[in-house]
């Protein structure tokens, strides 16, 4: 750590002697890093940073930043400062989790090592869990056990469920056998449920004792729980979960009232395999900071955090998404490359056969298109007009049912609106999208082909957009509802059906009123 003697900024931060709390590239030595073994980087750096050194109070923001894009220039900088990484850590260590996140894997094992325990718990426990992962996979497990154990419980399950197996079990095996066992018992919990989010510290009174008793009680409580007694839970001689108390009515209390007279028994409650969607839920319909997690016997075991409820909220809308498009549940950039390929490979096929089926749909017309080759130009625009609008009413569907806003009884409601939005948009561009034909059907016309009247042309690309647009709201809109009813994630490659669809219906449909119209033959 810093030591008292050296000169320091506002909050600690050590400023080598001779240099300012602030100071430009164009100081001899920049960043205080010059010696005779590091000339070389110095020289590197001194060019490579374009920024004045900021003062102390800015410094992790701004290092954060510098490691998001040079990262070897961050790494170089904390390397030959490890005062100021210290105190990074201490301090703030959200933006230095965010440093190491942006470093390679072994730079960031090195950084992690110069730091205390205590503060090494904290960053991990502020990182992503495939992030802290592949940095503590750089360690000899040993080590890894050491910085898990300062990690709080729901933090360290998530990181060592996201190492390999292999790596896993080695972890596992260093790790104290009380630590363990508790780090064991969450990892049999799917992560998108309550089990899976929930952490084993949490506050828990007999509801036997008096108010004095429970304040004594939580005073000692505190110096291991800290911040995760967000409520005391009241529990019966066999941990059943019975109630909970508010701190001001133990405050107010007489000393000698029993905790059982003061506690609140209508509380929301989840269970371990309630899904993460409905924890969430209840989270924010009661106005909660955490909620009590219970086992199949109503044994208290844990509880999820705000916190937790937050971040799992946005993985499960970063999962719709990546299903949506046919990745892979879960995937991110730290899936594994095989791994990604073999989720999206069938998803990626089924779009081939697809693209077989449209041209065989094409095909069908090549006469029209041999006599009218003009019409092929404004294929793509029918297409893309379609899969642009039921795109729109896909999304706005599964964020409906992500967030509770669309219940089963609503389902029909929501489709019927989005066919009606879908068929006012339609109407609105059909009409210019009619207009833009009309005015450019001379530019795309050949030579020796037969001619599209521009009045015809016109009538073509409104009835087939119009009917394009209807088809794109109203499958857009239900094929979410539809793999619900199904018992599937509505979220589930809905975006492939979809084009599907508005690709087969755009482009079939357009050469269909084409034939129609120009030839009087269907």
């Amino acid at each position: 750590m810093w030591s008292p003697s050296r000169k320091c900024g506002p909050v600690g931060f050590p400023i080598p002697p001779g240099e300012s709390d602030r100071i430009s590239v164009t100081d001899p030595v920049p960043l205080g890093v010059r010696n005779a073994s590091t000339t070389n980087n110095t020289d590197r750096l001194e060019h490579a940073m374009k920024f004045r050194l900021p003062r102390p109070s800015q410094m992790p923001a701004t290092l954060r930043e510098l490691a998001r894009r040079r990262p070897v220039e961050a790494e170089e900088y904390l390397d030959s400062h490890h005062d100021a990484w210290e105190q990074i850590a201490g301090t703030h260590p959200h933006e230095a989790a965010d440093i190491l996140e942006a470093l390679d894997e072994e730079g960031a094992a090195d950084l992690l090592q110069d730091l205390d325990l205590v503060d090494a718990g904290d960053v991990l426990d502020q990182m992503r869990p495939e992030a802290a992962a592949d940095v503590i996979e750089e360690l000899h497990p040993r080590q890894a056990a050491g910085l898990i154990s300062e990690m709080d419980p729901d933090q360290a399950a998530d990181l060592i469920g996201a190492l390999d197996p292999q790596e896993r079990t080695a972890v596992l095996d260093a790790l104290d056998p009380d630590t363990a066992r508790e780090v064991e018992s969450l990892l049999v919990f799917a992560a998108d449920t309550a089990g899976g989010m929930m952490t084993t510290d949490f506050a828990a009174l007999l509801a036997d004792i008096t108010a004095a008793e429970a304040i004594e009680a939580l005073r000692s409580l505190h110096e291991d729980l800290g911040s995760n007694i967000r409520y005391v839970y009241v529990v019966d001689d066999a941990g059943r979960l019975l109630g909970v108390v508010a701190f001001r009515d133990l405050v107010f209390a007489a000393p000698d009232t029993s905790i059982e007279q003061v506690m609140t028994t209508d509380l929301a409650v989840v269970r371990t395999d309630t899904d993460r969607e409905e924890v969430a839920e209840l989270i924010q319909r009661h106005t909660l900071i955490a909620i009590p997690v219970v086992d199949s016997t109503g044994t208290l075991v844990g509880m999820v955090k705000i916190s937790e409820a937050i971040e799992g909220i946005v993985a499960e809308l970063g999962e719709d998404l990546t299903v949506m498009v046919g990745a892979g549940e879960e995937e991110s950039v730290f899936t594994p490359v095989s791994t990604s390929v073999r989720r999206r490979l069938p998803w990626i096929t089924f779009n081939l056969a697809v693209g077989i089926v449209l041209a065989s749909v094409i095909s069908r017309f090549e006469g029209t298109l041999a006599t009218y080759a003009v019409l092929a130009a404004y294929m793509p625009v029918v297409a893309l007009l379609a899969a642009n609008s039921g795109a729109q009413s896909l999304a706005v569907m599964i964020r409906s049912m992500a967030v509770g806003d669309l219940p089963r009884g609503r389902a029909f409601r929501a489709i019927r609106r989005e066919v009606i939005v879908g068929l006012i948009d339609g109407t609105l561009i059909a009409a210019m999208a009619a207009g833009v034909a009309a005015m450019t059907i001379g530019l795309f016309t050949e030579s020796g082909g037969a001619e599209i009247a521009p009045m015809e042309i016109a009538l073509i690309v409104f009835i087939s957009v119009w009917i394009s647009f209807l088809v794109a709201g109203l499958v857009g809109a239900g094929i979410p509802v539809l793999l619900r009813r199904l018992g599937q994630d509505p979220a589930l490659a809905s975006n492939i059906f979809l084009t599907m669809v508005t690709d087969i219906v755009g482009m079939g449909g357009y050469l269909v009123v084409a034939t129609i119209l120009l030839t009087g033959t269907g």
